[in-house]
């Protein structure tokens, strides 16, 4: 092809004819433009019009002054009065004589024409109005509207639904400001409510105390009286509102969490909503009402944490997650109050005064109800590391509450996790405390379930397992046929799936062997560093408890410690005595029966001590004696010699003479339970003096050498003669050796109770005799009248005939009897 050369200028103006798209800077500058003028344009007519109208203007008021100067009335009503003034004198100027006098007679009588029918007018507005107000008030009275009422079920169960018209009562139309200052406050609620739904409650009012009394502007002087009759009155209004609150939280706790908030400002010392003190009683309510809540809607597992943010739930999970998460919050801020409080009295720098140390004990006793009812709650560890540490502060009240809680924890514990827990917390503090602490923190261990404890079942289940295992690899290599095999087999593996089904039984039992060795560390380390401690009868008390369970290896260390506190220490009391006694005999009747240990000195010390319980203030005490006696006299009769067997029963029965009638019958109940066992014990109900060696000597200590067996049981004949019938019953039961049937026999249902129910069955501490005692026969009594007896015989006439002559002088002289029996005698 052939190249065509085009000038400049062609090119020019080719390009301009050719239209090009314009850019958007392009298009917006256009626009801009186009704007620029069109305002202009406008601008321009807006100029014209307002000259257009400032000419009408002028000649309209040219016009009217023009008719105002010939005497003529302007036809536009809007002019003023002031402007017809102007202009009636205007035209006054060119007048005289009697056209002036009428131009003024019109004047008025216009003016007063005008005047009239202005009256008129708003007369007859006021009147149009008054008859719509009216109108509108009576159709507003008759107006009725519908209500739907409670279906009721007939009797053929169908339902009927009712509807009912009452009156139409509008609602108060409020202000634009009282509008505004309304939604504000509502705005202010729903910032301070965070993830709670908003919504009208009927508790509302209650909730945020509407009619709580308005504290006076100035210092207002009143009585005692009325101080108390106001405290009555806000103790009843506050009782009254906490009631409402907490059934509100109970019908639905999941939409009325922010309940709790009017609850934890009552607990406070200072009101924040009010700025007023609370009342004592209305913090104690309060604290208690949450506390029952919260034992009422806490559930009876562990709530775990669930980010909702991060994790995509259905909504009834969601819903059951976020009410668990405010839960657990308001569970939290309360057990923070209940702490704050009883730092106040346990912690240095608090304040120590009798009302803050009553607030502390209800916290206290708050806390363990809550402690007792759901021991595996969230944050419940917390509960009882604090419990613990304040089972050694120095209020009894607390200490007696506490103790009684971990009593009944460790009673109905069956994880023992909870247990575990707090015997550790017990150790740490006794450690801590360098073992100075108060008799509670051991004695509430005796409720743990440690009794029926086999230390030495976790090796016994150990080789039995690998006997099972040993037995199936022998059968896996027999050469047999497979029927019997694969049928050997199966019993194996079901035996293995047996033991292997105890593995909860296992973990439990470590869990209550690792209890007793915690316990056991508790008690040996008071034992061997602080034998004069506070604790000490706490401890042996303990041990008494819980020696059958001792292992092996410490008992002959243990025995020697014993023996050296009995022997060593002469301020032991008679408690820790026997409670010594008591744990040597338990050991020496269990596994110590294989060690070489001589009992005769604790045979000693024991019959030393029957003697010390009498019906008095320790006779509950005798329950210790029965329990080393069972020891003594039943498990280790075959371990006594005959002489000692009857020393012990000789002082036993004199004992009980000094004993109220429930220790007494357990006496008796022993005594015959070893005539049962044993025949040496005939010899001591005969009375013939010659069979014994000796004479019995009631004051020697030891038992072998007292000679008990030349004296007889003479007590029987007084114990015959008992107050109580089942005594006597029982007493000629042994005099009679025994029977089991005939004469002297018991019945069955006495015959069968063992010492220990006796003494329980019988006690009578409660105001409660057993057997009954019978009602008296009803009878009128007789009435028999005596004869006067007189030390000298004459006296009866001589004070006749004085008594006489005193009448007749009366009479005569109209007087009173004023005689004098003494000076007319002598």
């Amino acid at each position: 092809q052939k190249k065509v050369k085009i000038s400049s200028v062609k090119r020019a103006a080719h390009m301009k004819s050719k239209k090009t798209p314009l850019t958007k800077q392009q298009q917006q500058k256009q626009k801009q433009k186009r704007d620029q003028l069109t305002s202009k344009r406008e601008q321009g007519q807006n100029v014209f019009s307002q000259k257009a109208r400032k000419r009408d203007n002028v000649f309209q008021k040219k016009r009217q002054n023009k008719l105002a100067s010939l005497g003529v009335e302007p036809q536009d009503n809007g002019n003023d009065e002031d402007d017809d003034d102007m202009a009636l004198e205007n035209v006054a100027d060119m007048l005289d004589g009697d056209d002036l006098a009428l131009l003024q007679a019109n004047r008025r009588k216009r003016k007063a024409k005008a005047k009239d029918e202005d009256s008129e007018d708003v007369m007859h507005s006021v009147g149009l109005e008054m008859e719509y107000t009216t109108a509108t008030k009576k159709e507003e009275a008759a107006k009725k509207i519908k209500v739907n009422l409670l279906p009721i079920k007939s009797r053929d169960g169908q339902i009927i639904t009712r509807t009912t018209e009452v009156d139409y009562v509008p609602k108060p139309k409020l202000k634009k400001q009282e509008v505004e200052e309304e939604e504000e406050e509502d705005d202010e609620e729903e910032e301070d409510i965070e993830g709670e739904s908003a919504y009208e409650d009927s508790d509302d009012d209650v909730l945020k105390d509407v009619n709580a009394p308005k504290a006076s502007a100035g210092p207002k002087m009143l009585s005692t009286t009325d101080l108390l009759i106001a405290r009555q009155q806000e103790i009843q209004r506050q009782k009254y509102r906490i009631g409402v609150i907490c059934s509100g939280l109970m019908e639905k706790p999941e939409d009325k969490m922010r309940h709790f908030h009017a609850l934890y400002e009552l607990m406070d010392e200072i009101n924040p909503a009010t700025k007023q003190p609370n009342l004592m009683p209305v913090r104690k309510l309060a604290m208690i009402s949450v506390t029952e809540i919260f034992k009422d809607i806490v559930p009876e597992y562990r709530v775990g944490q669930v980010d909702t943010q991060m994790q995509t739930l259905r909504k009834a999970t969601l819903e059951r997650v976020t009410f668990e998460n405010a839960l657990l919050q308001q569970f939290k801020k309360f057990l923070q109050k209940l702490e704050y409080l009883t730092a106040q009295v346990n912690k240095r720098g608090g304040k120590r005064t009798p009302q803050t140390v009553k607030m502390a004990t209800v916290a206290v006793q708050c806390m363990c109800d809550l402690l007792v009812a759901h021991p595996y709650f969230n944050y419940v560890q917390n509960i009882a590391q604090l419990l613990v540490y304040m089972l050694n502060c120095h209020y009894p009240e607390m200490r007696t509450a506490i103790n009684q809680c971990f009593r009944t924890v460790f009673a109905n514990d069956k994880r023992l996790e909870i247990s575990l827990f707090i015997v550790r917390r017990i150790n740490h503090l006794i450690k801590t405390k360098q073992n100075n602490v108060h008799v509670e923190c051991i004695t509430c261990m005796m409720a743990l379930k440690i009794k029926n404890v086999n230390l030495d079942a976790e090796k016994e289940n150990e080789l039995k397992q690998k006997k099972l295992e040993n037995h199936r690899q022998r059968l896996l290599s027999l050469s047999k046929k497979e029927r019997k095999r694969r049928k050997k087999l199966t019993e194996v593996n079901r035996e293995l799936e047996e033991t292997r089904a105890e593995e909860n039984k296992q973990s439990k039992h470590l869990k209550l062997t690792e209890i007793i060795k915690m316990v056991f560390t508790i008690y040996f380390r008071v034992l061997k560093n602080d034998p004069n401690s506070r604790v000490l009868s706490a401890i042996l008390e303990g041990l008494a408890e819980f020696a059958h369970v001792i292992n092996l290896d410490f008992f002959a260390d243990l025995i020697d410690v014993l023996n050296r506190i009995l022997e060593q220490q002469e301020e032991l009391g008679y408690r820790e005595r026997l409670h010594c006694i008591q744990t040597i005999f338990v050991i020496l009747s269990g596994q110590g029966e294989v060690l070489n240990i001589d009992p005769i000195r604790f045979y000693q010390h024991f019959y030393r001590n029957m003697l010390v319980v009498t019906a008095g203030k320790n006779h509950d005490d005798f329950a210790i004696i029965l329990r080393t006696l069972d020891e003594v006299l039943v498990k280790r009769r075959r371990n006594m010699s005959q002489q000692r067997l009857m020393a012990f029963v000789k002082r036993l029965l004199t004992g009980s003479l000094h004993l109220l009638h429930n220790g007494t019958l357990a006496t008796l109940g022993t005594i015959k339970q070893t005539f049962q066992l044993t025949s040496v014990l005939d010899a001591l109900l005969d009375t013939d003096t010659t069979i014994g060696s000796g004479r019995y000597d009631p004051e020697l200590d030891d038992p072998e050498y007292c000679n008990a067996s030349s004296t007889a049981l003479y007590e029987l004949s007084l114990l015959g003669r008992h107050y109580h019938p089942t005594v006597r019953r029982m007493a000629v039961h042994i005099a009679n050796g025994v029977p089991a049937s005939g004469e002297g026999a018991l019945p069955t249902e006495i015959g069968k109770l063992t010492s220990h129910d006796l003494f329980t069955e019988y006690d009578s501490s409660q105001m409660a005799f057993n057997p009954t005692i019978p009602i008296p026969k009803a009878g009128q009594p007789k009435l028999k009248k005596g004869r006067q007896m007189y030390i000298r015989p004459d006296f009866k006439k001589e004070y006749g005939q004085l008594l006489r002559e005193a009448k007749t002088s009366e009479s005569e002289s109209r007087q009173k009897l004023q005689f004098d029996f003494l000076s007319a005698l002598q």
